[in-house]
């Protein structure tokens, strides 16, 4: 979402002044998040494939990244170009860049995941409702599972496990993350993390070749989409922004 506001005051500033307020809420949403996604979006993909992109989606860094854009006004949907990276010859190794891929995605949720409820714990983010620490809690456990079930696949494969977050997103997350000051910007954070990981699983599923990895992807991908919706609903925009889902945020293995 292009940030319109001119006003000086920072996104964030903003945002705390009215936690659950709409208008509050989608002000200054691309400041930190457009960064995060340049980042997610890598340069190396070598085909491009268009995909409908639907309803608005805002996702401003509260802390750890900010917003995702919106391609969709007024009932018209624009046709975003989005680059995914074609299957090479040998499937066996493109899984295991997907799984290796997926693995660190998923250690860098859980991280951010564990960070926010570190800092709502130390009462960094002012009033947290129980139901925002229930979700983070378990949005976090889904993801450890997710991390657990890579990690299998790769140790089935004879690779090496992963324990470390993705590296091409993991510096700015924590930048932005060292912006967060409330509920909203961390919720706004998670939300991009998620989007960015539904769009990563739904550009790798279909040139991952071993039907169990592709079961494993999709089964996680709509998981992710159900930890956005939950997130949508509590930044009180629409909790199903899209009409298709979009890959104009997948990372590239």
């Amino acid at each position: 979402m292009n940030n319109q506001d001119t006003n000086t005051e920072s996104p964030i500033t903003a945002m705390a002044t009215g936690p659950f307020s709409r208008r509050r809420l989608l002000a200054g949403a691309g400041v930190i998040g457009a960064a995060l996604v340049a980042a997610a979006c890598g340069s190396d993909a070598k085909t491009s494939t268009s995909t409908p992109a639907a309803a608005s989606s805002s996702t401003p860094a509260a802390g750890t990244t900010g917003a995702t854009t919106a391609t969709t006004t007024a009932g018209t949907t624009a046709m975003t170009t989005v680059e995914t990276t074609a299957a090479p010859a040998d499937g066996a190794a493109t899984d295991g860049k997907i799984a290796t891929l997926a693995a660190g995605l998923e250690v860098l949720a859980v991280g951010t995941y564990k960070a926010a409820l570190d800092a709502a714990t130390a009462g960094k983010l002012g009033a947290v409702p129980p139901a925002v620490a229930t979700f983070v809690t378990t949005a976090m456990g889904h993801h450890q599972m997710h991390l657990d079930a890579w990690n299998k696949v790769l140790k089935a494969a004879g690779a090496p496990e992963v324990t470390a977050p993705n590296a091409k997103l993991k510096p700015v997350v924590d930048e932005a993350f060292g912006k967060v000051t409330d509920v909203v910007g961390a919720a706004k954070l998670a939300l991009l993390l998620e989007q960015i990981a539904a769009a990563t699983y739904q550009s790798a599923i279909p040139v991952i070749s071993n039907k169990d990895a592709v079961k494993l992807a999709g089964s996680i991908q709509i998981i992710d989409f159900q930890h956005a919706a939950v997130l949508n609903f509590v930044l009180g925009t629409y909790p199903v922004p899209d009409t298709f889902g979009k890959l104009d945020q997948a990372v590239a293995a």
